[in-house]
Parts: structure tokens; sequence; C-alpha cells
């Protein structure tokens, strides 16, 4: 019978950390317009989901809770997701979203659900968990899009020359 090898896409949790301090690369980015003439580079969601999948070993939203403020849809995610370098541990990270509900025109806000659009609901829901999902992620690195409308970088990296001394040497 033949053993069994564990491959790993990093070796250890330096490594990985320095994955995630990467600058997301220009291609993947988009811009949004958000009126006024201005518009907000943001990266996609499908990116952050594939890059989730490529590094973690497995990624699940473990938790999700949705609420209703006047009109809209509030969701808060909780992500576990297992690194992918030996000996690593699940970590928990969570996100949060709001999207507003398709309502009639000229319905305000404080008379919610009167005037809301029959499907509008099949479309936030699943706008607001993806938002969430994608904002969770972002809290764990520059590689996820957390640096992108900001105007400062992590470029500072991370010291791999620093070797953690082991007791009784």
């Amino acid at each position: 019978m033949s053993e069994k090898t564990e491959l790993y896409r990093y070796k250890d949790i330096e490594e990985f950390k320095l994955a995630l301090s990467a600058n997301p690369s220009a291609s993947w980015m988009k811009e949004r317009n958000i009126g006024s003439g201005k518009s907000a580079t943001y990266e996609p969601i499908e990116v952050k989901q594939a890059l989730a999948d490529r590094i973690f070993r497995n990624w699940e939203v473990c938790d999700e809770t949705y609420m209703n403020v006047l009109n809209e849809i509030v969701c808060t995610v909780k992500i576990t997701a297992l690194p992918d370098f030996p000996d690593s541990e699940h970590i928990l990270f969570t996100g949060s979203a709001s999207k507003p509900v398709q309502c009639d025109k000229g319905v305000v806000a404080w008379e919610f659900p009167k005037g809301k659009k029959a499907n509008a609901l099949e479309y936030c829901l699943p706008a607001v968990r993806s938002e969430a999902i994608g904002n969770a992620l972002e809290t764990l690195g520059n590689l996820f899009g957390r640096n992108v409308a900001r105007g400062v970088s992590n470029d500072f990296g991370f010291d791999l020359k620093y070797k953690k001394e082991k007791k009784g040497e």
C-alpha cells in the first residue's frame, strides 16, 4: 500500500501571508459608475471567489443572517476557511453588506413594503449575499482588494528572514 503525499500551495504561514498581501492584478479590476461623473474601481466577486478557491484548501459560508432595515436588506456572512499550508488551522472571518429593495418610483423608505416590486427579493438577496462574501474576503488582505479604493498600500511585505527559535536551542 502506498503512502499518500499531501501537496500544499504554500510552505508556511509567512508564505501564505505574503500571498495575501500581494497587489491584485490590474486586469482583474472593473470600474463602476457611482454618479455625479465619478467612478470607483473594484475587484469583482467572481475574481475574489476564484482567488479564495486557489489560496484555501477549502472554504465555505458557515452562517448567514438577513435583516430588513426600512427598505434595505442587510446580510452578514461568517466564513470558515483552511489556508493551504502544512499544519494550518481553520480561520473564521465575517462580512456584511446591504442593498436597497427595488420599489416603485416615488415610494418613501418608511412606507416599505408598500410599493415593493414583485420580484425584488429574487434579485436583492443573491446580490447582498455576494457583496457580504466579497466584503468578508476583502478583510483578509490586499489580494482580495482591501486597498483598491484607499490611498494606502501594504507594500511593507513580511520579513521572511526571521526564524523563530525553538526552546532548547
